[in-house]
């Protein structure tokens, strides 16, 4: 056969390997790496859409869940075989390890194989198990150890979404726990399946609150720390690098570090407000995205079950409170929420919003405080603008951002007030038993 002919008859088998080929580059300005065709499609880790970037640029809110999702639908779109990726050690700073890491995560659980540079493919999952203890070697020297705790329910792809997150981090957990509460959608067959490395706890039945659920995974965790994490959140890959960074350099009467968390809907003007962007001590914390001392958690008795789910982060905050510790807002690191901005509309979420916050405070509040609470609640909660709210007025009680409108707009919802009410009432022995008045400077109603 001629040359002419071999290269003619090449050809075809060229273009099909360079279209089962996805190219991994920092920055478009990046060469392809030896061995990439140059023809494979393109993905662009940082930097602006405008440049040629399809992540998340350097310091962006929340971005990496667009990072990691986007490369597992290109992966899957054009029926990719082959990653290649920029390697790790050729990364300069924080934002270009954490990039990689996305990338690498998100290949992970995908039937692909992996170039890193210029060396030669292996199987994702052995790329990534690499990578990761790359990334632990470079912090051999803090001994402090964490857990992420998630507690989940009936979110199959957003738990995916959220354990592909915890594995892109720079600096990894040493320990992942999943309280399941027996889902039905296949939640625990996936976590069994594609994160054999996480340890799962499935519930017997579904009828157990979230407030329970975390506490099985507190009591679990044997780690110094312990991130507290709702089944549908994506930590960026430098969180919990950040957030021991900033625990670090805090006494130890700081019990929580309470993250940042961006959510869809959410009003530029409230993301980017100066209240939601400074650091402070509060008398709450994001749930959703925290990182706490496992001892504070222990010695507090974690959430109170009674409240089934929504409220317990301001419950145990008050606990804390007595007890000495502070919980500090740290907005250096980010997460991205799937929830959306404000209360959830519904029933459920109406209910407990308005009777747990008022069981907490039957606990907790100082008694001139609580009696002021029904008139403040009327007029600086359920009259408030929405303006006020979207404007980052409204940072330490979240849980209340919008509950007005839940209440003009959910069905029924004088009637779920009442019932609200006749729980309050009956639970009043119940808080009376365990009333303990929070006297430090950090303690607030549930009101801003």
């Amino acid at each position: 056969m001629t040359p002419e002919h071999e290269t003619t008859a090449s050809r075809p088998q060229a273009e099909a390997e360079a279209g089962s080929t996805l190219v991994l580059r920092l920055r478009a300005s990046d060469p392809i790496p030896a061995g990439a065709h140059a023809d494979a499609p393109q993905y662009v880790l940082l930097g602006p859409e405008a440049d040629g970037g399809k992540g998340f640029e350097p310091g962006a809110l929340g971005r990496s869940h667009g990072l990691i999702e986007g490369i597992g639908e290109a992966i899957g779109a054009a029926a990719i075989r082959r990653l290649v990726i920029p390697a790790l050690d050729g990364a300069e700073d924080p934002d270009e390890r954490a990039a990689i890491m996305a990338a690498a995560s998100a290949a992970s659980v995908m039937e692909v194989d992996v170039q890193v540079g210029d060396a030669a493919l292996r199987p994702s999952l052995e790329v990534f198990n690499e990578l990761r203890e790359a990334c632990r070697a470079r912090h051999s020297a803090d001994s402090r150890t964490a857990t992420a705790v998630i507690s989940a329910w009936n979110k199959k792809g957003d738990v995916c979404a959220n354990l592909l997150g915890i594995r892109a981090q720079t600096r990894p957990f040493d320990d992942i726990v999943v309280v399941d509460n027996h889902s039905s959608d296949g939640t625990p067959e996936m976590i069994r399946r594609d994160f054999p490395d996480v340890r799962l706890v499935v519930m017997p039945n579904s009828d157990y609150g979230a407030c329970e659920t975390f506490n099985v995974g507190f009591s679990t965790a044997l780690t110094e720390y312990i991130a507290i994490l709702d089944d549908d959140v994506v930590l960026t890959p430098w969180w919990l690098e950040r957030s021991l960074e900033r625990m670090g350099q805090e006494p130890e009467t700081t019990a929580v570090v309470s993250t940042k968390v961006v959510e869809p809907g959410m009003p530029d003007s409230y993301r980017d407000s100066e209240s939601v962007n400074r650091e402070r001590y509060m008398s709450t914390f994001r749930g959703c995205a925290s990182l706490a001392r496992k001892e504070a958690i222990d010695k507090a008795g974690g959430y109170d079950e009674r409240l089934f789910l929504y409220g317990n982060e301001r419950d145990l905050t008050c606990r804390l409170l007595n007890l000495g510790y502070r919980v500090l807002q740290f907005p250096g690191a980010e997460t991205f929420h799937r929830t959306p901005f404000g209360v959830q509309m519904g029933k459920r979420s109406l209910y407990f919003h308005a009777r747990n916050a008022w069981l907490g405070m039957l606990k907790y509040a100082p008694l001139t405080e609580l009696v002021k609470m029904p008139f403040l609640v009327v007029t600086k909660v359920l009259f408030r603008g929405g303006k006020k709210e979207e404007a980052g007025e409204v940072t330490d009680a979240v849980g209340t951002i919008g509950i007005g409108k839940a209440v003009r707009q959910t069905k029924g919802s004088w009637w779920i007030l009442t019932k609200a009410t006749a729980s309050i009432i009956y639970n009043i022995p119940y808080c009376l038993k365990r009333r303990q008045p929070v006297k430090a400077p950090d303690f607030e109603l549930p009101l801003k």
